[in-house]
């Protein structure tokens, strides 16, 4: 089976069923369908055959879930720009993919224009809606004729570029169909299930949290809007059944002041991908919602490598049991996840190593990067950055990324950890912490706060809260507070701007 079998197949199974809608739009499986064949004949017709790359630089606008599923039939490489990307980076990752077409939205048409001399292979622009509708609209809705296997690349999608250029990750339609069925057996879904992302169209949890749902048949419910009231309202209006967000933007859900109002009966799974959310915030999660948390762990680079699930959710349980609560759950279905030390051995319980994984989820490679590629992807082990525990079980305990490790006085400690006890302050809605350069130290901890509305406190009071619940080289040096921490467009904090806009700070004192 290919990625182009799944949508053929509900368009004739499921002809009249809502296959997907968001904002004022709606399509049945069979409308999809007929579109996402007008789009690939389209393409053809410019000359884009398999093989080739083309990008999209858009916000959520209608016509992205369908280029999504036309490079799903044809072979096409698909290579989705985040939103946000502006100047050097955006005209690289254009430069880097290579693609000879570019479709972006009606208000990206000046920044387009301002890059467009500097795109070295693209020569098909497609600038918005209009223009989107006035190609495909003449185009026949007969099914494409090329051969496709699963070892065909389907999509690159390109990492943030933290610490150095940004890389590509090519996703084959193996690795797609992998991460569809061990979340369809994980989740245990049903084609009568109906199920939001909160991911936007450009982010690879779009093809994470879409293409599972898209393979039995059910329905997928998109939101243009991020915020807690509005994922609230669109749970209620849809009857949503599975609903799948971010750690960081569940966390704001699950604490916001007016949920009481909603009626979410209907929710019977919520899956959130991305770090553990700290403990406090989940047990009123699982006081309000009930034991339908779901947590998958894993990168762009293989999806979902291991899975906490509804039932391993103990708050009222021994002590043994209630700690899983931290974890990232046991490895999933169809994958391999061991943490290891630097000579690549598995480490003891309670010592720390990195994720590492292997399965049919893990990427193809780095786009033109090969070297980058033999780093990342070693024995067909994936190896994460990240760094964990783990316990007699085989519940893995994250501790944060290498690049966060903070080193102070000698000693080594993860920013979460400290993180997880500033949360449990009744004043604190949200925390971050950094390592700043110390000439005493190597290392300075300091903290980033947010205070809960209405109640405040003293940096003072942090730093002694921290002393009673962390050993001496883990508290906090000192304790800034702010209205907001900086995130990604996932809601992810961006660690690194803090460290940028403090040192910067200092040295305006």
């Amino acid at each position: 089976m290919i990625l182009r079998d799944i949508i053929i197949r509900n368009s004739r199974r499921y002809p009249d069923k809502l296959a997907f809608t968001s904002a004022d739009i709606k399509y049945t499986f069979a409308q999809f369908n007929n579109r996402v064949n007008k789009v690939v004949n389209a393409l053809a017709h410019l000359g884009v055959n398999k093989g080739d790359r083309i990008a999209v630089l858009a916000g959520d606008c209608p016509f992205y879930p369908e280029i999504w599923w036309a490079a799903a039939k044809s072979g096409i490489v698909m290579v989705p720009l985040i939103r946000t990307l502006i100047g050097e980076d955006l005209i690289y990752i254009i430069n880097n993919s290579q693609p000879n077409t570019l479709f972006y939205g009606d208000n990206y048409s000046e920044l387009v224009n301002s890059i467009r001399p500097q795109l070295e292979t693209v020569h098909n622009f497609i600038d918005g809606a209009k223009s989107y509708e006035n190609l495909i609209s003449s185009q026949p809705p007969e099914e494409p004729k090329t051969e496709l296997n699963e070892d065909d690349l389907f999509c690159i999608t390109y990492t943030g570029g933290t610490t150095g250029l940004p890389k590509g990750v090519m996703l084959t339609h193996k690795n797609i169909l992998a991460n569809a069925l061990g979340q369809i057996l994980e989740n245990r879904m049903s084609h009568e299930d109906i199920l939001l992302t909160i991911y936007p169209y450009c982010h690879a949890g779009f093809i994470y949290s879409t293409f599972p749902p898209f393979y039995i048949g059910a329905t997928v419910v998109g939101t243009e809007k991020f915020d807690a009231e509005t994922i609230l309202k669109t749970i209620e209006t849809n009857k949503v059944t599975i609903f799948y967000s971010s750690t960081d933007l569940l966390a704001p859900i699950i604490t916001c002041p007016h949920i009481d109002r909603y009626n979410l009966s209907s929710l019977r799974r919520i899956i959130y991908a991305g770090a553990p959310i700290p403990v406090e915030i989940l047990k009123r999660g699982l006081k309000h919602f009930g034991k339908i948390f779901a947590q998958s762990y894993g990168l762009s680079e293989c999806f979902v490598l291991t899975y906490l699930l509804p039932e391993e959710y103990a708050v009222d349980a021994p002590l043994e049991k209630m700690k899983r609560l931290g974890s990232c759950g046991r490895e999933a279905i169809n994958t391999k996840v061991k943490v290891v030390n630097e000579s690549g051995e598995d480490v003891a319980p309670g010592e720390v190593g990195e994720i590492i994984g292997r399965g049919d989820e893990v990427m193809k490679g780095y786009w033109r990067m090969p070297e980058a590629t033999s780093q990342a992807i070693k024995n067909g082990y994936i190896y994460t950055g990240d760094m964990a525990t783990v316990d007699e079980a085989g519940y893995i305990y994250m501790t944060g990324r290498k690049k966060d490790m903070i080193i102070t006085g000698g000693k080594t400690i993860f920013p979460r950890e400290i993180e997880e006890v500033i949360y449990r302050h009744p004043c604190v809605s949200e925390a971050a912490v950094i390592g700043m350069p110390s000439k005493e130290l190597g290392e300075s901890v300091k903290a980033f706060v947010v205070s809960k509305k209405k109640k405040s406190a003293t940096a003072e009071e942090i730093i002694k809260f921290c002393r009673q619940n962390l050993v001496d080289y883990a508290v906090p040096q000192s304790v800034e507070f702010v209205n907001q921490l900086p995130r990604n467009p996932m809601g992810k904090v961006l660690r690194r701007v803090l460290r940028e806009e403090y040192s910067e700070q200092k040295k305006q004192d």
